[in-house]
């Protein structure tokens, strides 16, 4: 079996935000295929995975399925979706879908049969005659909700996404075939939404209280930090079901990404679920949520790449942009794609970070997000991070000719893909040559990895190797010249320095001399 997933440059695509063609304000199926040269070409990307594309009630933005095997009518239809795979893949690059399969929406047919107690399908849902425990849910209040029946049903996320009941086989073994349908279709793997949650505690225990001072002062304000999350998530029977859905996607040579969910931001148990009967890759986003500085970037690193095939992401539709985040200072944004794309492991590119897209800014009226309307003004919500694509200087950033889903931000005038694509010194360049030389240096992409023992204060470096060859990098995470001294080859740099110092937030690639 190939592990292309090893060498692989994965983009995420918010498919609402990135090219509407049918000028209703929303991205479609159709605009993606309109970009696929782009993305093999200009940009060089390997593989796309796209956010929820399949039926969906919309109140979690897709993330709320209510049809596992078919397209959602605002995206295209499966003629649309039929052309896409195959357009990706005679370009050479592979496409994993988002599979949803911690909830469902409450508008699914599944969830609208289990509601009558006395249905086949009463236990593919978690009910219960009265609150059990006291789960609280990620977006607020209390995790379950009565029904007009008079029952309760448990959901981690908004009251219209139940909970899956992952312990009930029939409800298994239906998610497995909706996998096979896509990938049958042809689709290269999936990125799991928030699969460590799959299964509860057989008896719904509750969780203990955190007694800590962040988990008091939330208790009153957003009561799911005040509990240690122990019984909702993270149980042992999740293995099985890796196991299973590993031997599933294996017989297609495809990949299994996961997403695990931390509110504490640690995501320190992720790397147990990497393994041979496991998942191929999982998010640790401990990079995204450091500090911008040597030190705090050099001990995320180590703690990745010694426990497994780490992943990496700087940007996503959960996360404030990095660009805003860092400082979108373009030498600053230059040195991160080198970051990204020369770390051992693979590496996840979010939609207009290779041009330095910053966190859009919105009105309290133009939030669309459940949980920026529920937490505004503390938290504003997602809707920040997924603005349209900037494509051009024209009207709406070339994304649609119509009103847009969500404003296009003022800067796509100076900061768009038809500005950059052109200019050797572009952000889009630096990703652009930075790719090019992960496919042409086998260390790159493949190669292990060796850090310095101790971080230096403002110097990030490692040397990627094979038996063959060896590339060192070298990140200047300064605002001033630093003096450092490199020999080999230059294979790329950002800036403007020499072998000897190396200019403010400049990043180096070379070849060690033999």
């Amino acid at each position: 079996m190939q592990e292309w997933w090893k060498s692989a440059v994965f983009y995420q695509i918010y498919p609402r935000s990135f090219l509407d063609t049918n000028a209703d304000g929303i991205g479609d199926l159709r605009g993606i295929s309109e970009k696929l040269d782009y993305l093999a070409n200009e940009l060089g990307v390997t593989c796309l995975w796209l956010s929820p594309i399949q039926c969906s009630a919309h109140q979690d933005f897709g993330y709320d399925i209510s049809n596992y095997c078919d397209v959602d009518p605002i995206f295209g239809s499966m003629v649309d979706f039929n052309n896409l795979i195959d357009q990706v893949h005679r370009r050479g690059m592979k496409l994993i879908l988002d599979g949803v399969f911690n909830h469902s929406s409450d508008q699914h047919p599944w969830f609208q049969a289990s509601r009558k107690p006395n249905s086949q399908k009463r236990e593919w849902y978690i009910w219960r005659d009265k609150i059990p425990n006291n789960w609280a849910s990620v977006f607020g209040g209390k995790a379950w909700t009565k029904d007009s029946n008079g029952s309760y049903y448990l959901h981690s996320f908004l009251p219209s996404q139940p909970e899956l009941n992952w312990r009930n086989e029939d409800l298994r073994q239906a998610i497995y075939q909706s996998m096979r349908f896509w990938l049958d279709l042809g689709i290269d793997g999936f990125r799991l939404d928030v699969f460590n949650c799959y299964l509860k505690h057989k008896e719904l225990l509750s969780n203990p209280y955190r007694f800590d001072p962040v988990g008091m002062l939330s208790r009153l304000v957003y009561p799911y930090i005040n509990q240690h999350h122990i019984h909702d998530r993270d149980q042992p029977e999740l293995f099985e079901v890796l196991k299973e859905m590993r031997s599933i996607v294996d017989q297609y040579d495809g990949v299994l990404v996961g997403e695990t969910l931390d509110e504490r931001f640690l995501y320190a148990k992720a790397s147990q679920y990497c393994g041979s009967e496991k998942l191929h890759l999982t998010f640790d986003f401990r990079l995204l949520h450091s500090r911008f500085g040597a030190k705090s970037f050099h001990n995320a690193i180590v703690h990745s790449v010694n426990t497994t095939w780490p992943s990496w992401v700087l940007s996503n539709h959960d996360f404030r942009r990095h660009a805003s985040r860092w400082g979108s200072d373009p030498r600053k944004l230059k040195l991160l794609a080198v970051l990204s794309l020369t770390l051992k492991g693979t590496p996840f590119l979010y939609y207009g970070e290779e041009i330095g897209m910053t966190e859009g800014s919105l009105r309290k009226q133009e939030i669309v997000d459940p949980i920026g309307k529920t937490f505004w003004p503390f938290f504003k919500g997602r809707d920040g991070c997924r603005t349209p694509m900037q494509w051009d200087g024209s009207k709406n950033a070339g994304f649609t000719s119509n009103q847009p889903w969500l404003p296009v931000q003022p800067g796509y005038v100076q900061t768009n893909v038809a500005q950059q694509i052109a200019e050797e010194g572009s952000i889009l360049s630096t990703y652009r040559n930075v790719i090019r030389l992960r496919k042409r240096i086998a260390a790159l992409s493949v190669g292990d990895m060796q850090l310095p023992q101790k971080p230096h204060p403002v110097i990030l470096n490692w040397v990627r190797f094979t038996p063959n060859e060896r590339v060192g990098v070298v990140l200047n995470m300064s605002k001033k010249p630093h003096k450092w001294n490199w020999e080999g080859e230059l294979l790329y740099r950002t800036g403007e320095g020499n072998s000897t110092t190396l200019a403010a937030f400049e990043a180096v690639i070379y070849r060690e001399n033999e």
